[in-house]
């Protein structure tokens, strides 16, 4: 029966053998293209292939899609609304972080607690990447025109002056950590502090309603038990090895 560690492992070395140099080959590394990422999805009847943010919808996307082509039968899609999760014999949930962002912003919190009650835990997996943003418009203007003009909510911004949220044009995965979490972690790392339950609980949505609050941990002060594999997809090998030594 397998453990978390070595279905993190099967998740993430699959994802890996179409992502991922180890920091070993020589010459480009692979990225992600926005517009073809966002087209795929699309295309597959994704959701979130219009939101700003649709590259942590499209690392949920790549996951799911790996686990179908080369994991078929160990694990299969969990969905719960536009929550898109992996489901073997644990339950995975995978996070986008961008350019060395120390915050991981997880989902609701009465919708996680229901989940880790109802599987016995959740693994997260975190994907660090190196972003590139669109610094000309033209990336907004075409994901733009793609959903079909753009939404009341980015309308409502530049009528009221806010600024426009930047968009990532493409992402290049730099490494995956995977943690796991039993029923009763996340309490205790609200207690203990290096687990936030009130993100967003003061802000709203574009319709005014007021957000639920979702958790949020930072890398550095998540205790180092709950971290059990990381996979050097493109960092320099050498420096990876010294940063993880248990894991290179």
């Amino acid at each position: 029966m397998p453990n978390p560690r070595v279905e993190a492992e099967l998740i993430i070395n699959a994802l890996f053998e179409e992502f991922g140099t180890g920091g070993y080959t020589p010459g480009p590394v692979p990225h992600v293209n926005g517009r073809g990422a966002i087209l795929e999805m699309k295309q597959d009847n994704f959701s979130g292939w219009q939101d700003v943010e649709w590259a942590g919808y499209h690392i949920k996307y790549l996951v799911q899609r790996v686990c179908r082509r080369n994991l078929a039968g160990q694990f299969a899609p969990y969905e719960q609304g536009r929550r898109h999760l992996i489901k073997g014999r644990y339950l995975w949930d995978t996070r986008f972080n961008a350019n060395d962002e120390e915050n991981v912003i997880l989902g609701d919190v009465q919708e996680y607690n229901d989940l880790m009650a109802s599987n016995g835990g959740i693994g997260i997996l975190v994907a660090d990447t190196q972003a590139n943003f669109d610094l000309t418009g033209e990336f907004i203007h075409w994901h733009e025109v793609l959903k079909g003009g753009a939404s009341n909510y980015t309308i409502e911004r530049e009528i009221d002056g806010r600024p426009i949220r930047r968009r990532k044009t493409e992402y290049m995965i730099r490494k995956i950590r995977a943690y796991f979490f039993n029923n009763g972690d996340f309490e205790a790392g609200v207690r203990d502090g290096w687990l936030s339950n009130t993100f967003q609980q003061t802000m709203r949505n574009a319709n005014a309603d007021p957000r639920n609050p979702k958790y949020k941990f930072k890398i550095s002060d998540v205790p180092a038990d709950h971290l059990i594999f990381v996979k050097n997809f493109n960092e320099d090998a050498e420096e990876f090895a010294e940063e993880f030594p248990g894991f290179s």
